[in-house]
């Protein structure tokens, strides 16, 4: 079990640093976080466990509404409500994520773990692969789990403890939590500019140096523009990391309703075969081409920039993605995408939690704010646990 000794060991290292960032720049806006679980097995499991683990770590500094275990949910419906500072939540996400998916999961075959980590290292071949899934698992698993990763040649984990079998510390640079927390304050502060822009420059700033500067460029949907600014205003900037979600297009790649939509010549020939991963919502082929071929326009500026790739990277869609990469290196001598991020090495019931307002003194009310595409929803069965 996680609690005040142990939970930092177990949170995705981006979340300690972002922690980090926000106490030196003196950001600290009263937020609002919504959790909800992405399938439903109509008995709601480890939401009160998830609660004890909030309440031992930040006590009555935060604001818990939720449902109880064994009350009936939906997919994508509100499960939880969080407000409070965001230094006093965003080192917790990890935690109380993965309590609630583990218990929703149940018991897993760490053998078909080991499988589909060994299936994933074989379709990446060269890429690097680092593992992102403690918040889908038990926390009891984490140390297992990314053990198994790095047998099966993974180059990397997200926390702590998991990062122990490469004798290394946990890997990650920026979350959208972050991102929000510097667009909250800047709106309630008048400041003018980009939040992505600036979170990236606080990270440049506060976190060590030898740390990869990797900046997230998907939190406003807007991936090319990010992507450009970004590097301008970074100059040790080594890459971008996209994680769209899956209620977003990629940039550039408006929805493709049949497959005699235009798209670069250079993909019509996997087009139709690698469809699934090819167009869509989320992180898709199309979107990640459109962004590397915009980058690659002006060599210069943004041709060094390496992109990294997360969100559902199984063993298909890395399979798919490689193929498209081959496609690309073929045409343009250089790779598509240099390194995979993933957490799905097994099928668990995974639950995502997001920035959806923050208080602002001066309107005196909750402002809506959120990555695209997450907005807060309606939820009038929470509750409010004390």
């Amino acid at each position: 079990m996680i609690d005040k000794t142990n939970y930092r060991e177990h949170t995705d290292k981006y979340f300690l640093r972002s922690r980090q960032i926000l106490e030196a720049e003196e950001i600290n806006p009263l937020v609002r976080y919504q959790v909800f679980a992405r399938k439903d097995i109509f008995s709601l499991k480890g939401i009160d466990e998830a609660v004890a683990f909030i309440r031992n770590i930040a006590g009555d500094r935060v604001k818990i509404y939720s449902l109880k275990n064994g009350d009936y949910y939906k997919s994508g419906e509100p499960i939880m409500k969080l407000e409070g500072r965001v230094q006093d939540l965003i080192e917790l996400e990890t935690g109380y994520l993965s309590i609630i998916s583990g218990a929703l999961t149940g018991p897993i075959d760490l053998d078909e773990v080991r499988k589909a980590a060994r299936d994933i290292r074989q379709a990446a071949k060269n890429k690097k692969i680092f593992y992102m899934g403690a918040r889908h698992f038990s926390p009891s698993l984490d140390e297992k789990i990314s053990r198994i990763c790095y047998e099966e040649g993974f180059d990397g984990a997200s926390t702590d403890v998991g990062a122990k079998a490469w004798n290394a510390e946990g890997m990650g640079t920026i979350p959208h939590a972050l991102i929000l927390s510097y667009a909250a304050h800047m709106r309630e502060r008048g400041i003018r500019g980009n939040p992505t822009l600036e979170a990236t420059k606080g990270f440049d700033k506060h976190i060590d140096k030898n740390v990869p500067r990797i900046a997230l460029i998907d939190t406003f949907n807007e991936e090319i523009y990010d992507s450009m600014g970004t590097a301008s205003a970074v100059p040790s900037l080594k890459g971008v990391r996209v994680d769209t979600c899956g209620e977003n297009y990629m940039q550039d790649t408006a929805p493709i309703k049949d497959s005699t939509a235009p798209v670069d010549e250079d993909l019509i020939k996997i087009r139709d075969r690698l469809r699934n991963h090819f167009i869509g919502m989320g992180v898709k082929i199309h979107g990640v081409w459109a962004l590397r071929k915009e980058l690659d326009w002006y060599p210069k500026w943004y041709g060094h920039l390496e992109i990294t790739v997360s969100s559902g990277f199984n063993a298909e869609k890395t399979q798919a993605f490689m193929e498209a990469d081959a496609v690309y290196q073929q045409k343009y001598g250089k790779p598509l995408f240099n390194s995979i991020g993933t957490g799905s090495i097994a099928n668990p019931i995974m639950t995502t939690s997001d920035i959806v307002a923050y208080y602002s003194d001066k309107q005196n009310k909750w402002v809506p704010l959120s990555k695209k595409g997450r907005d807060e929803k309606p939820s009038i069965r929470l509750e409010e646990r004390r």
